[in-house]
C-alpha cells in the first residue's frame, strides 16, 4: 500500500469523503439494484470506505452501472486527488478492476446505450444534482 492510499484510509476513519446527503440520494437509486440490499447507514459507511455491519456486494451484471456511479460521485469529491484515491479504493471494495473502470466508466453515456442504461444515467445525474442544489456537494 502506498503512502497516499494509507493516508486516505486513515482520514476516512474520521471524516466522510462522500457527503451524507449525496450518499442518501445515490442509495435511493442503487440499493437493491446495483448493490444487494443494505441499510442506509451501512451504505453511507460503504461509500466512505468505512467498515459495515454486513458486506456490500455488487449485483451480477451491474459493474457497468457501478462504474458510472463511481465516476459521477468522484467528480463531487474535493480535492480532486482525494477523489482519484477514493475511486481506486472503492473499486477494490466492489471487486472491479481499475482497467475495467477506465474502459467502461462512460459506457452508459454512449450513443448505443440501452434504455435502461440511459435511465440509470439520468437517475444518477439527478441524484448528484439534487445533492448539489441542497448544498451537499460543490
Amino acid at each position: 500500500m502506498n503512502s497516499r492510499t494509507a493516508l486516505l484510509r486513515e482520514t476516512a476513519t474520521w471524516t466522510d469523503t462522500v457527503d451524507l446527503g449525496l450518499c442518501m440520494f445515490i442509495y435511493g437509486v442503487c440499493n437493491e439494484y446495483q448493490f444487494d440490499y443494505v441499510s442506509g447507514s451501512d451504505f453511507v459507511n460503504f461509500m466512505n470506505l468505512k467498515p459495515t455491519a454486513r458486506d456490500v456486494s455488487v449485483r451480477p451484471k451491474e459493474n457497468l452501472r457501478v462504474c458510472y456511479m463511481v465516476l459521477a460521485v468522484s467528480q463531487t469529491i474535493r480535492p480532486r486527488e482525494r477523489g482519484r484515491l477514493w475511486v481506486e479504493e472503492f473499486l477494490k471494495r466492489c471487486g472491479i478492476s481499475k482497467t475495467y473502470y477506465d474502459k467502461h466508466r462512460s459506457d452508459v453515456c454512449a450513443q448505443g446505450a440501452t434504455d435502461e442504461n440511459r435511465k440509470f444515467r439520468k437517475d444518477i445525474d439527478k441524484a448528484v444534482e439534487n445533492a448539489r442544489l441542497l448544498g451537499f456537494t460543490p
